[in-house]
């Protein structure tokens, strides 16, 4: 299913779930996961990292708007492009927002059609490996399309 919305676009696979927002008077935000997402959440989904099961994963996207001390292509952003693939490896417990027992965090921030933003992903490996969650949010994010 594809989920389009605030200049971003992506498709969620079979059993997945994604949503689009923009908080008033801020950048827009994309979450997907494995699991229903809900209404309510914040930026980073501490509410549905919260719910996640053994096998689950969650991403995020957060675009930041450009001021005077924030510039796309600079500083923390500078990487210029999204992450082509995470790896299972690019996971770990320090890099999660919230420390959860058994889940792994990765963040990465970047520029990309001159806009800033930071994905953050989650996992909860158990029966599959982190390198094949990392595979599945991969894929799932090379769906991902920026719009005006």
């Amino acid at each position: 299913m594809r989920v389009t919305g605030h200049g971003l676009s992506i498709d969620a696979p079979q059993g997945w779930e994604a949503r689009i927002f923009r908080r008033e008077g801020a950048a827009p935000v994309l979450h997907v996961a494995t699991f229903a997402l809900r209404e309510k959440d914040g930026d980073f989904g501490a509410a549905a990292t919260g719910r996640m099961r053994s096998d689950d994963a969650f991403a995020s996207l957060v675009e930041y708007r450009s001021d005077a001390m924030l510039r796309p292509g600079a500083g923390l952003f500078s990487t210029i492009g999204r992450p082509a693939v995470l790896r299972g490896h690019d996971f770990g417990s320090a890099q999660l927002q919230v420390t959860r027992g058994g889940q792994l965090g990765c963040q990465r921030f970047f520029t990309d059609v001159g806009r800033p933003f930071c994905l953050y992903a989650v996992i909860r490996p158990a029966g599959k490996r982190p390198e094949v969650l990392a595979k599945e949010l991969s894929g799932v994010f090379a769906t991902l399309e920026f719009g005006g």
